[in-house]
């Protein structure tokens, strides 16, 4: 998985800028949304606002409940979306590739973790190579070892780095037979201090180990995989998959994380994001493409339910305490509401950002969501009454 480049950053974002032959602006940032009304039918009310993140543009995020810290990959590229469907143009710019850490109980930003220290990997722009930066999109925690995990679509690498780090090594690079081709997202298994790697082009699931950084091993028959969730409970890794190409090849793939087997394939829907439920086990599996989440039983791994969000959501976070679950509705700039105990949308609150993933921490109820092309992330604050 390691690979190394000497071109500096400046040079490197330069180059792109001959290539393309374009500059543009960067996205605008928008502000703050408004306050949400009643959930109807409910006593539930959902207060938004709005907090800055420190980066520049907030792609996954992760809260370590225990430190108290929520960790934001800064996703910031070399590619806007204008339209966010299909209008993609080059903006090169230098990018200053980051993880963001913030304090959950004030939401305030404490620092970052600079990542323009890593080597350049190749990137492939048409039929040329470009070197870019470790730019962190997926991001996972190791909460009983203190570590952050990011992978880089785009550089095809994985990074294991500590989470009171000021900077990412080259050491902290994960080292595997193979670079991560179109590496995805990333799920900790804990208990046993793997991490559970989405490489989309391999059609493989890369364990990493997050003690040694090391590859263990890669798991194959998992065609183009995306998200992964973990229940260390069962040792089991849920793997969703994205075929962009055929548009025909949709299922959800289940592992035994003990023996690194899939047991089974589970038909869905297209582009189907895995969450678990950590009270009951319960997968909920978000269809970006049709705004289905379909509800898995742990114990048969059958469809039991099916929740209509009649939205686009990029991923479920479930507050098990309150039992309730958020969906960041990206093309829709809403988060949907949802009532485990009914498996109903009970609110769809509209945000002024286009919200990209979101993360709930338990000890409060509050739900943090990053913005799409935003340097803030949307904060969901839930009240009885």
């Amino acid at each position: 998985m390691r690979l190394t480049a000497t071109t500096p950053l400046r040079r490197a974002a330069a180059a792109v800028g001959v290539i393309i032959g374009l500059s543009l602006p960067m996205a605008t940032v928008v502000g703050a949304p408004a306050s949400a009304e009643p959930a109807a039918g409910t006593d539930w009310r959902f207060g938004l606002s709005s907090i800055a993140a420190g980066v520049n543009e907030g792609a996954e995020l992760a809260i370590d409940p225990v430190r108290r810290k929520i960790f934001v990959a800064d996703g910031d590229d070399y590619f806007q979306r204008y339209d966010v469907i299909d209008y993609v143009l080059p903006y090169p710019h230098v990018l200053m590739p980051k993880v963001s850490v913030l304090d959950v109980d004030s939401r305030r930003v404490l620092r970052a973790i600079d990542y323009t220290g890593l080597p350049l990997a190749p990137m492939k722009y048409g039929p040329l190579t470009i070197p870019v930066p470790h730019t962190p999109n997926g991001v996972a925690l190791d909460t009983k070892r203190g570590l952050v995990i990011t992978t880089t679509a785009r550089g095809e690498q994985a990074a294991v780095v500590d989470m009171s780090a000021r900077a990412a090594k080259r050491s902290d690079l994960a080292v595997g037979r193979d670079p991560l081709k179109h590496a995805m997202g990333v799920a900790v298994d804990t208990d046993l201090g793997r991490a559970y790697i989405g490489s989309w082009d391999s059609n493989q699931i890369v364990v990493v180990d997050t003690a040694t950084r090391r590859e263990i091993t890669t798991i194959n028959g998992v065609y183009k995989p995306t998200m992964v969730a973990v229940d260390s409970e069962r040792h089991r890794a849920y793997v969703g998959n994205a075929d962009y190409e055929a548009k025909k090849i949709n299922f959800l793939t289940v592992v035994d994380t003990r023996t690194n087997r899939v047991v089974k394939k589970i038909a869905t829907a297209p582009n189907s994001r895995p969450s678990v439920d950590p009270t009951t086990g319960r997968i909920y599996l978000a269809s970006f493409v049709t705004g289905e989440i379909a509800v898995i039983d742990p114990d048969s791994l059958n469809v039991v339910g099916r929740i209509q969000t009649k939205s686009t959501p990029v991923n479920v976070a479930i507050d098990e305490k309150r039992r309730l679950a958020y969906t960041a509705n990206l093309f829709k700039r809403t988060i949907s509401v949802v009532d485990l105990a009914s498996n109903k949308v009970i609110a769809t609150l509209k945000t002024r950002a286009r919200p990209h993933t979101i993360a709930v921490d338990p000890k409060t109820g509050a739900a943090f969501a990053t913005e799409f092309q935003s340097s803030r992330l949307t904060v969901v604050s839930p009240r009885r009454g």
